[in-house]
């Protein structure tokens, strides 16, 4: 019997080993490596930003797919938008779509959903040399200031919420 638990904790400790190598050799990624030395690897890359502040510009974004990345989106009516990820920035551009809004003038409740295309057209630090383009989705919700009772574009929103996410195939 003893001679089998030292048995398990051998092989116990064995695997433990073999998985700390497994996890240490999947913690280096493509993207990690320098541009100039790294192997280009491709695939789906999937970005969802978001923001709640009704008046700033930055907002939270989280990159999985080809790589693993959180940071900060400054994207607005312009048609060039970036992602800031530390160790590098990912610069795009983006055409929207025919959306849809809502808006009830009672409540000052606007709901606006829009689809559109981007492309990336440049990178730098760990995305130097990132390529692509895909598909997004707009979500934006919005309670309007009000001004004398009535709903107003002049004021900041009450309160905003707004969602994009962003698919499509990614070469680093």
């Amino acid at each position: 019997m003893r001679k089998h638990h030292r048995l398990l904790r051998a092989s116990a400790a064995a695997a433990a080993i073999a998985v700390t190598g497994v996890t240490a050799a999947v913690g280096v990624t493509a993207a990690s490596a320098s541009p100039s030395t790294r192997q280009a690897v491709h695939g789906t890359e999937y970005v969802q930003i978001m923001s709640t502040s009704p008046t700033s510009g930055l907002a939270s974004a989280i990159a999985h797919g080809v790589f693993t990345a959180t940071g900060q989106a400054q994207l607005g009516e312009a048609r060039l938008g970036k992602i800031v990820f530390p160790g590098g920035t990912i610069i795009l551009s983006h055409h929207a779509g025919r959306g849809t809004a809502e808006v009830d003038p009672r409540t000052c409740l606007d709901m606006i959903s829009q689809p559109g295309t981007y492309q990336i057209t440049g990178g730098t630090g760990k995305y130097a040399g990132i390529s692509g383009d895909g598909t997004y989705q707009l979500s934006l919700i919005f309670v309007a200031g009000r001004s004398h009772g009535q709903c107003s574009s002049a004021k900041p929103p009450a309160a905003r919420q707004e969602l994009l996410r962003l698919s499509g195939p990614v070469r680093l």
